[in-house]
């Protein structure tokens, strides 16, 4: 569209950088003032600066302004740091860790719907209206977005923090960033990214790979598309299960599908993975986002939420470039290489996470330090004591204590590996020897 209105490739390009440049400048200082202002107030200003950007893109192709086209790619990209992450906090704000994930899918299934309804609809208005019928139509989108957002409900009042320093602020942060789980959760959200990359921008090649007619696009993306909205309903299917297990089988079935997918030649084969990949996608993504979520409340950084989460994303953007450059050296040797690649690096990640943080419904985070909230409670009942190799840890309320503090315990220096029950009293000062 850009091209048609005078802008040249080199243009173009400089523009996408100036985009994605401001986005990630502007990912912390606008999830600092999100935090202050409160997540419903972001998620309005945004709204309207991106139906102000789409105006100006309308307006800069009317006039082939080259100006007008900058100005747009700055407002768009303000506009897409507001939205960073203040979704996911807004809705984890409004409806708490039990109903976020249910609520998420659903949101995002609005966004399915208008995809279907605008690719539906794109045809007719390009026939009658070229493309600025299309802009138009964006515009009118972007309205009616901004009108939905004015009856978005207030998040509780407790999640709209008092004023802080900046200095506080960027404690939070670095003791988010000095967490193994928030880089791997990161890492995988990077992987995911790259995923849609390749699916958003790719299929079409490997149709043809594949041997399969380029006409059946539309009716594949149609599939998967509405494919997608089964993942409300899976989600509450699965409602009462361990969440760090289903975050890692469904990383371990997105890895395993892409490198299978990058290696497959067949179209019977091809095509229904095609359309299922897109929906693990999506319920590994919403997974690994409430994973993040539950992250920082345990780390005690819920007051600086949308802050904490822009410097995830911006993280997420840093090893999305790495891999593409990847993606860009194997791409000489055949797309389904770069799935290939990917599926394997999801894989390790995945593989990674089920092995710290998958294959128990609980465990417990343990600190040399102070005392810290558990990153799981699943199944563990007041005052159970449970421990591992030299540590233990018992249930006081929402907190555990250090293992070290009674590390002389016959019972604690018999554990063999894992995390198992000890008899009630073993850690009140009291020498227990194990019974069988």
């Amino acid at each position: 569209m850009r091209t048609q209105a005078g802008i040249s490739e080199t243009q173009f390009f400089l523009l996408q950088a100036l985009l994605s440049g401001i986005i990630a400048l502007g990912e912390l200082p606008t999830g600092h003032l999100t935090d202050r202002m409160g997540y419903r107030r972001s998620l309005i200003l945004a709204q309207l600066l991106l139906l102000a950007a789409r105006g100006l893109l309308l307006a800069a192709f009317l006039l082939r302004s080259l100006p007008l086209f900058v100005a747009e790619a700055v407002v768009e990209g303000i506009s897409a740091c507001l939205s960073s992450g203040t979704a996911s906090a807004y809705l984890y704000a409004l409806y708490g860790e039990s109903d976020y994930l249910p609520k998420a899918a659903h949101a995002a299934n609005f966004g399915t719907a208008g995809f279907l309804l605008s690719t539906a609809a794109y045809a007719l208005l390009y026939r009658y209206f070229r493309l600025t019928g299309l802009l138009a139509a964006t515009v009118l989108a972007g309205a009616a977005g901004f009108a939905c957002s004015l009856f978005l409900r207030r998040e509780p009042r407790a999640a709209v923090p008092e004023h802080r320093s900046q200095s506080t602020m960027w404690g939070q942060l670095g003791k988010i960033f000095r967490n193994r789980q928030a880089l791997l959760l990161t890492a995988l959200l990077s992987m995911f990214s790259v995923a849609w990359l390749l699916v958003n921008f790719f299929y079409a090649e490997k149709l043809a790979d594949c041997g399969i007619p380029l006409t059946w696009l539309s009716a594949i993306i149609i599939a998967y598309s509405a494919g997608q909205m089964l993942a409300e309903p899976i989600i509450r299917l699965c409602a009462g299960k361990s969440r760090s297990r289903l975050t890692a089988i469904f990383c371990l079935l997105c890895g395993g599908g892409l490198a299978a997918f990058g290696w497959l030649r067949t179209p019977w084969a091809a095509v229904p993975l095609m359309v299922l990949l897109p929906l693990l996608l999506d319920l590994a993504s919403f997974y690994l986002e409430e994973r993040q979520n539950h992250l920082i409340d345990r780390l005690d950084a819920g007051r600086d939420r949308a802050a904490a989460l822009s410097a995830m994303n911006i993280g997420v953007n840093l090893a999305e470039i790495a891999s593409l450059f990847a993606s860009s050296l194997l791409a000489a040797l055949g797309i389904g290489w770069c799935f290939a690649l990917c599926g394997g690096l999801l894989l390790l990640g995945a593989l990674g996470y089920t092995r710290r943080y998958g294959p128990s419904a609980f465990k417990p985070h343990i600190s040399n330090r102070k005392m810290l909230h558990f990153s799981g409670t699943d199944g563990i009942k007041e005052g159970e004591l449970w421990q591992r190799r030299r540590r233990y840890v018992t249930r006081l309320g929402t907190q555990c204590i250090p293992a070290r503090r009674h590390g002389a315990d016959p019972a604690v220096a018999a554990a063999k590996g894992r995390y198992v029950r000890l008899p009630a009293g073993a850690g009140d000062g009291t020498a227990q020897r194990r019974t069988a």
